[in-house]
């Protein structure tokens, strides 16, 4: 008996791989180093491939065929309350480079350790913070409105860490208000970076409104939120904003926002919906403070600042905006932004990347932050390339 049990077990430890005999190939058709991006593999794809049910999809394994180290993936649906419909990977591809990845069933592997992370803040009114290891982003919430304070634009914190700092941040900025020591405040570097941008009513980094006569009318904080997923290695989420009239027209903005592991671009899709106007001007905004310069390296497509933070010390705060040509959108500096400006009907979305960077960082100067966003763009047009080929 014990032998034939052997026999069985080597038996379906080489049947096991044969389920497995397609593997997938990345190709990167830049002449530049994609050095990490999330991309999305549909998960039906991937189940017929290796000849899978949707029950098996959790215990799904990803490495590189060539060195057999695992590749950080998650499950996600880009629709809310919806099963997962894809599989992101993280992968790193060199200029005009390929990778060749390799699956396998491990129902007890251990899932990668998250790059992305986010959560609302009950202890700071309802603000809602999201991050990766490069930046970290909050909006705004019903109860920070509650005490008169409105806005729905994007604040930006600065970090020089791949540490996630949001927890940190808040806890410190909460001790130092409890012993009334202005050192803790999260307004003051610590080493680790700090919030130095200020909002206000602006539209911040990637805020959005309706643009009319060179006026953006904007929305109240947001009402609802709803998750779509927590990592390891993406985070999104989705946002609805109360009615508000918009030159005579009553309007209602929904947006989802993406953030994945190794990149400072939140990808960024707003609907707005509205009655008593074939189309409206809708746009998308990053604010420029006293002293900061606004340019469009790449007129419809690019949106960069070199702004000043609130602290001089800070050193300067980078925001910039990027849109597919196939997005149709105008760039123009108008009422205190660099916007980018989008003709819809009700219901039809606009999509836009909306990020930031520190001198402090990684971004030391404004030629290397409009170098990324142009890379950026870059990326967004020339995608990388899947085929499934026999092992």
């Amino acid at each position: 008996m014990k032998i034939f049990s052997a026999l069985c077990a080597v038996v379906l430890s080489f049947a096991a791989p044969a389920a497995f005999g397609q593997e997938l190939v990345l190709s990167n058709p830049l002449n530049v180093d994609r050095t990490q991006e999330v991309i999305e593999v549909p998960l039906r794809q991937v189940l017929d491939h290796l000849h899978l049910d949707a029950a098996q999809a959790a215990a799904i394994v990803a490495e590189d065929a060539a060195t057999h180290q695992r590749i950080p993936d998650q499950l996600y649906s880009g629709t809310l309350d919806a099963p997962p419909d894809k599989l992101l990977l993280l992968v790193k591809l060199p200029a005009h480079g390929k990778e060749r990845i390799s699956f396998r069933l491990d129902p007890n592997a251990p899932k990668p350790p998250p790059l992305v992370f986010g959560r609302e803040a009950p202890e700071r009114k309802d603000d809602f913070a999201w991050e990766n290891q490069q930046v970290a982003y909050r909006i705004y919430g019903p109860a920070l409105e509650a005490t008169g304070e409105i806005t729905s634009g994007i604040d930006v914190w600065s970090k020089r860490v791949p540490n996630f700092v949001i927890d940190s941040f808040y806890k410190r900025d909460a001790e130092g208000a409890r012993t009334h020591n202005p050192a803790l405040s999260y307004h003051k570097d610590n080493g680790v970076g700090l919030d130095s941008y200020e909002v206000g009513k602006s539209r911040g980094c990637g805020g959005t409104a309706v643009f009319a006569d060179g006026k953006l009318i904007v929305s109240k904080n947001y009402t609802k939120l709803h998750m779509l997923g927590d990592g390891p290695i993406r985070f999104s989420f989705e946002v609805t904003y109360a009615p508000w009239n918009a030159n005579g027209v009553m309007v209602t903005e929904t947006k989802r926002i993406t953030l994945d592991a190794g990149t400072h671009m939140n990808r960024i899709e707003s609907t707005y919906t509205f009655d008593g106007a074939a189309t409206l001007d809708v746009a998308t905004a990053i604010a420029v403070h006293e002293g900061a310069a606004a340019e469009f390296p790449v007129d419809g497509s690019i949106a960069s600042v070199w702004d000043t933070p609130q602290i001089p010390s800070a050193g300067r705060i980078s925001t910039g905006l990027v849109a597919e040509p196939n997005q149709h959108a105008k760039t123009v500096n108008a009422a205190g932004h660099a916007l980018m400006v989008f003709t819809r009907h009700s219901g039809e979305p606009f999509t836009y990347l909306a990020g930031s960077g520190w001198s402090k960082a990684d971004m030391p100067t404004a030629a290397d932050w409009d170098n990324y966003l142009k890379l950026e763009l870059d990326m967004l047009e020339h995608p990388v390339a899947m085929r499934w080929v026999k092992r």
